[in-house]
């Protein structure tokens, strides 16, 4: 597969990212845990390395991330090779890195886009920013005007090269790309739980469709079954009412049945189950860019060989569609 631009941005990346939540280690949302449970550093750092190596070049995280862990191992990681990568972060929720708290004040006010910028750039190690994205996916339009204004002018001035928004509402999407030179939107996509809406909304304004859980949690790693059972340090078993796939740990029966439907055409052709829903992403549009959670070498090299496989073909794009909707 060839390298995808990022909308109009010029910015060329791998038609697959690295998602950098679970290399941020353990921290608090709400008083719950956040993480995906301990890390080791040293074997983050390998993993992002390894990834580079495969051909990935595409790094998301956020500032949030373990308050500002994540983006501090994807710097050390990138280190002397910052010109090889494309670097995403996002920013909107306030933290104290002290005691690893995110609160749920969101602030996109001109003055905190600003203060929030140069705290990622320290953390990353870097002078610039590839992609900038608001993280917070909902709050009023006055707000997203400020917001918009305050990226702009980080772009004028060369701290950012683009910005994009990571929400989930399409009636938010179509107004940042009414209003911006925006270049990316970030949401949720995977074969259990599509989003043709927001995908054909990136098309028509030649948007990037960044996929964020497009293992459905991992679920789709094919790991668990209805006996599974995930620790209260995971966000998948920490109780958070948003968690889609898990339920107090335990992956949710509907998931795993429709997993069960499709996993034969997923893992067809010699594919692993991940690079099977990977494929499934590709397939729905040119504009898609998954960026699975990898935490370690073994899962970055699986899912660097789904690019050498391709999407899937339209008849078992249709065939899945038939079974699922």
């Amino acid at each position: 597969m060839n390298k995808k631009t990022i909308g109009s941005s010029g910015l060329q990346v791998s038609p697959l990212g690295f998602g950098g939540w679970a290399i941020g280690g353990p921290f608090l949302l709400d008083g719950l845990p956040d993480g995906w449970g301990e890390v080791d550093d040293k074997e983050s750092i390998r993993a992002v390395q390894t990834a580079l190596d495969q051909g990935i070049n595409f790094f998301d995280t956020a500032d949030v991330y373990g308050t500002g862990h994540s983006e501090e191992i994807v710097g050390q990681a990138l280190q002397g090779r910052r010109q090889d990568a494309v670097i995403a972060t996002k920013f909107g929720f306030t933290y104290d890195a002290a005691t690893r708290k995110v609160f749920t004040k969101l602030d996109v006010s001109r003055n905190y886009i600003r203060w929030a910028c140069q705290a990622s750039l320290r953390r990353l190690g870097t002078d610039y920013i590839d992609l900038y994205q608001i993280h917070p996916g909902d709050f009023s339009l006055e707000q997203l005007d400020e917001a918009i204004d305050g990226l702009e002018r980080l772009k004028q001035e060369g701290l950012i090269r683009a910005y994009g928004w990571s929400t989930w509402s399409t009636a938010n999407a179509e107004q940042f790309a009414r209003k911006s030179s925006g270049a990316a939107i970030q949401h949720p996509l995977n074969v259990l739980s599509d989003d043709s809406s927001m995908v054909e909304l990136c098309e028509r304004h030649g948007l990037s469709s960044i996929n964020n859980s497009p293992l459905a949690m991992g679920l789709l790693s094919g790991k668990f079954t209805a006996a599974s059972s995930l620790p209260g340090d995971d966000v998948r078993g920490s109780g958070h009412e948003w968690v889609q796939y898990f339920k107090d740990g335990k992956p949710l029966p509907e998931y795993l049945a429709k997993l069960d439907a499709v996993r034969e055409i997923l893992t067809s052709g010699g594919r692993s189950l991940v690079q099977g829903a990977l494929a499934w992403i590709w397939g729905k549009s040119e504009c898609t860019i998954p960026i699975p959670g990898l935490k370690n070498v073994k899962q970055v090299e699986e899912a660097a060989k789904a690019i050498s496989f391709g999407p899937l073909t339209p008849s078992q794009m249709s065939e899945i569609e038939a079974i699922l909707r």
